[in-house]
């Protein structure tokens, strides 16, 4: 039976970078894998798939009914899968035309249609589903729902909205607990350089009662194999990024510790938010100020022990020479009497010199 495990996220946080790598990993690895993208773009194989466009299920539906509709079955399993990178299967379930329908019915169908076909009775060692996160219409909620997946990863950044979509997220796991065996396994941290971002990240976990499994670092070796239609795993196998990948999907495989959240209220997440990044601006502060705290305080010390010193050591003196007048130098004669040029060589000029 494979294990069955939803990465959600706020649109636009990675989710499907994430995914897309960890399901290369564990191909890379010897898994079966299949990856399942529940995103109405129907982007999530892209970089599996060579930037290849796959044909999604609800498209192969519309196609050949003219309708979408349910009432038969007009597709095989291989019109669904494709093959990609070390042999990842991929399916995309789509979604409605533009301004048409709803955005979860893609999902609600694919299920559906999986389950008709019998994929899920492959054999497979890990299903991996890449969901939307910050849309809660019951389509989305899918896999958690009806429990096609009993691990949920929550990818987050530092951001607050990013925080707002994984917390709604847990809202709908402690809704559906009861009918249910879906659990959070735990965060994965998309870096953002957000100021404070593992010290939120953590804080969030923490008041959740979750973990954060990985701290993912913003580089660029990701932009630069998407811009080569490839993930990390395939483009740069020997980078520090691939073994970063490849860190997190041993972490997935290994036995997770499942737990049921205690989701915030909007003021408490807000609350947290504000004080976990106003806590790590104060400790960065403090950081920085230390080592001039340190020679400050070390200053301090050193100087009563100056001002000891000066007190009691003797000021050296200088040996006092004699007076020794020079010949062009003003001086007086030996008495009172009228100085004469004979008497001293400069009493003339002491003579003009003096005051009358």
């Amino acid at each position: 039976m494979a294990r069955q495990i939803a990465f959600y996220g706020k649109g636009g946080i990675g989710k499907s970078t994430v995914v897309a790598n960890v399901t290369a990993a564990l191909a890379t690895m010897g898994h079966r894998v299949l990856q399942v993208g529940c995103d109405p773009k129907g982007d999530s194989s892209r970089t599996l798939l060579g930037g290849k466009s796959q044909v999604a299920v609800l498209d192969l539906l519309r196609q050949a009914t003219g309708t979408g509709q349910r009432q038969r079955l007009p597709i095989a399993v291989d019109d669904m899968v494709q093959k990609g990178f070390a042999g990842v299967d991929t399916i995309e379930a789509g979604g409605p035309e533009p301004g048409f329908g709803c955005a979860g019915r893609g999902i609600t169908m694919t299920m559906e249609t999986m389950t008709k076909l019998g994929v899920f009775a492959r054999a497979y060692d890990y299903i991996f589903y890449d969901v939307l996160g910050d849309v809660v219409c019951g389509g989305f909620a899918v896999p958690i729902r009806d429990s096609y997946a009993e691990e949920v990863y929550l990818v987050v950044s530092g951001e607050f909205m990013a925080l707002y979509a994984a917390n709604n997220i847990c809202k709908g796991v402690a809704r559906f607990a009861e009918r249910g065996k879906t659990r959070i396994a735990g965060i994965v941290a998309n870096e953002r350089k957000v100021k404070g971002e593992r010290e939120i990240i953590e804080a969030f976990a923490d008041r959740l009662g979750t973990r954060l499994v990985e701290f993912i670092p913003r580089d660029a070796a990701v932009q630069a194999a998407e811009n080569e239609k490839k993930t990390v795993i395939e483009h740069a196998p020997d980078s520090g990024m691939a073994n970063v990948y490849r860190g997190l999907a041993r972490k997935v495989t290994a036995a997770p510790t499942l737990v049921l959240p205690e989701p915030l209220s909007e003021d408490e997440l807000e609350g947290l938010f504000l004080g976990a990044r106003d806590g790590a601006e104060v400790a960065a502060t403090r950081t920085t100020s230390a080592p001039r705290a340190a020679r400050a305080a070390q200053t301090e010390t050193r100087a009563p022990a100056r001002r000891a010193r000066a007190k009691t050591a003797p000021r050296p003196s200088s040996p006092r020479r004699p007076f020794v007048p020079s010949a062009a130098e003003p001086v007086p004669p030996a008495d009172d009497r009228p100085p004469t040029l004979e008497s001293h060589p400069a009493a003339l000029a002491w003579s003009l010199a003096k005051p009358s």
